[in-house]
């Protein structure tokens, strides 16, 4: 029985040094995936930087107004500012529809100044769409002509009958207001294509022999200009409005000729006058049918 026990003690020793090689691969197994994906720390006091930035202390705001009219928070130590956003101005509502109307209208100023004796010039009809009250996308065709000898000068300027075209667009500073009342501003581009000639130029041989007379042919002109307008509409009776503008004009292109640059241009007026004036008598065609009184009403819920 001894000899039974001092075998099985044996053999139990000998698998010890089996089972502690097994606990030293493990052990460095484990030590070694940890190794592989290691934790790096922040750096000391990272944290308490972030925190410390982000800390406001009350005592060193004060509160001023910007130069937007914003209420202003500032930190007199850092001199950082923060804008309190449910103390900032809404920006104004659009109170008309986006397609309100259609604003047609007929341009009499030269026709009218054509009877005071004017030399150049014939009508031009226009129309804009009114959009929110706010914007007026424009555009207008006319026609033009012109037969005027000037004054103190030897020869006479002759346009025949040409069209001209105009886009651009006016912006309606009481848009929310009234639409029966308007004052606006506009930029328009001008475009036409048109001929011209001198005729009866007059040059003076001297003393003993007689003026000569002669004729320029006709040129042909391509033009661009660029006009700026104010203007203020009123309502006279239901759909009936008039309206008058001063425009500021400026020649942006045109063709060269080898005879000079023509005196006048159609749609633009005489070279020599940068302003001139419109009088229209418009028409308006509703879109929305929301009317001044309903956008008040609308205001006061």
């Amino acid at each position: 029985m001894n000899h039974n026990f001092t075998r099985s003690t044996l053999s139990r020793l000998s698998l010890l040094p089996l089972i502690v090689t097994l606990s030293i691969l493990l052990s460095t197994t484990i030590s070694a995936q940890r190794r592989v994906t290691p934790v790096t720390p922040p750096s000391p006091g990272t944290a308490a930087k972030v925190e410390k930035e982000e800390r406001i202390d009350p005592s060193r705001l004060v509160t001023t107004i910007d130069a937007n009219g914003n209420s202003v928070t500032v930190d007199t130590v850092t001199g950082r500012e923060y804008v309190d956003s449910t103390l900032l101005k809404a920006p104004p509502k659009m109170e008309y529809p986006r397609f309100y109307n259609v604003i047609a209208g007929v341009n009499i100023w030269d026709p009218v100044m054509r009877l005071l004796g004017q030399k150049h010039g014939v009508a031009d009809v226009w129309a804009e769409l009114n959009m929110h009250n706010r914007y007026f996308p424009f555009i207008g065709v006319g026609l033009g002509t012109c037969n005027d000898t000037p004054e103190q000068q030897n020869y006479t300027f002759k346009a025949p009958l040409a069209p001209f075209f105009k886009i651009g667009c006016s912006y309606n500073f009481f848009y929310n207001s009234n639409p029966d009342y308007k004052l606006q501003m506009g930029l328009r581009y001008g475009f036409t294509r048109f001929k011209w000639q001198l005729t009866d130029v007059t040059v003076d041989e001297g003393y003993w022999q007689d003026p000569t007379h002669y004729s320029l042919p006709l040129q042909n002109t391509t033009a661009g200009y660029l006009e700026v307008a104010f203007g203020l509409k009123v309502r006279i009776a239901g759909p009936l409005s008039m309206g008058w503008s001063i425009v500021y004009h400026s020649m942006l292109h045109e063709s060269a000729s080898p005879h000079g640059k023509p005196m006048y241009i159609p749609g633009f007026g005489k070279r020599s006058g940068a302003l001139s004036a419109n009088f229209s008598i418009m028409y308006t065609f509703a879109i929305n049918k929301k009317t001044h009184l309903e956008v008040e009403q609308e205001k006061d819920l």
